[in-house]
């Protein structure tokens, strides 16, 4: 895959490239000084570590991207949000601010797999993704957590506005759903840190019951609108 696929940044290939670079004009200028190397001799062994540190880098870039992100969605993955965590709450704590992360669950993927097929439920999971990271705010971290579960940890808003992000990622994947052809929802759960959980896993827990409760309510709802019309 290219690097497009991939969706890597180029630190890796900037930082080894830029040490070569330095290197080369050091070697270079002590050559010319010293021992009357010709200046306007084409570098040829230079162009050589170029071209290996560039595929250095790219390799690097390449690891690290596998490392931190899900490779079907570009979004963080599991183990980049646990290492990430403890810095985030010593952020909150400094400024005695709070923490939110809501999680999200994709409503009937199952049916979108069984009825659609795995390439549409990737092109859905790509979607929803994209979705979350339109509507994030700068020092956001959203990631794809398991097979159709999502997480945003917000550190830039209130718990007062947590409900108007939910909101947009609704109306926009009520878009999505016209696109696709296909009905595509998300239930939302939300925890609050330091007010109502503390840790990630219970964090995680309190958020998984809110979002059962939804789904638990829609559920209830559907099926009273269904008798009704019996």
């Amino acid at each position: 895959m290219d690097d497009g696929d991939f969706g890597m940044n180029y630190s890796g290939r900037i930082v080894i490239m830029s040490v070569v670079i330095v290197t080369i004009v050091a070697l270079r200028s002590y050559g010319t000084i010293y021992y009357n190397f010709p200046t306007l001799q084409f570098p040829v062994i230079g162009i050589f570590f170029l071209l290996a540190s560039w595929v250095l880098g790219t390799q690097y870039d390449r690891l690290k991207f596998l490392s931190e992100k899900d490779n079907l969605t570009t979004l963080y993955n599991r183990r980049f949000i646990l290492e990430a965590f403890p810095k985030l709450i010593t952020s909150v704590e400094r400024r005695q601010g709070q923490l939110i992360l809501y999680f999200i669950d994709v409503d009937d993927f199952k049916l979108i797999n069984d009825s659609r097929g795995h390439k549409m439920g990737d092109q859905v999971l790509q979607r929803i993704a994209n979705v979350l990271l339109l509507n994030l705010h700068k020092k956001d971290l959203a990631a794809r957590w398991a097979g159709d579960e999502f997480l945003i940890l917000s550190t830039s808003t209130d718990a007062s506005k947590k409900e108007i992000l939910i909101s947009h990622i609704q109306n926009e994947l009520k878009q999505a759903s016209r696109d696709f052809n296909l009905n595509i929802s998300v239930s939302i759960g939300t925890a609050v840190y330091p007010d109502e959980a503390r840790t990630l896993d219970d964090l995680l827990y309190v958020a998984d019951l809110d979002m059962y409760s939804l789904k638990s309510d829609r559920r209830n709802t559907r099926d009273e609108v269904v008798a009704a019309r019996a």
